[in-house]
């Protein structure tokens, strides 16, 4: 869900796990497993949680995809 409520875990929420997210990818460009094993390792991520935070961030246009890359839109912070 997208908008937190006091019965969720915030670590787990689709804007946190995003800001992580794009965190790591303003260092570089991931693979997409490569990248959710990093995050894994951090928070307890499910798969699910992971792809629906892509797509999120996908439909928000902040990152792309270039064959199984992600990488941060280049005019999204600058």
């Amino acid at each position: 869900m997208l908008i937190p409520t006091k019965h969720e875990n915030l670590q787990q929420n689709i804007l946190v796990v995003g800001a992580v997210i794009i965190t790591f990818l303003k260092k570089k460009s991931y693979n997409i497993e490569a990248l959710f094993q990093k995050i894994k390792n951090g928070k307890n991520v499910s798969l699910d949680q992971y792809y629906n935070t892509l797509v999120f961030l996908w439909l928000s246009d902040i990152i792309e995809l270039e064959e199984f890359y992600i990488k941060l839109k280049k005019d999204v912070f600058n």
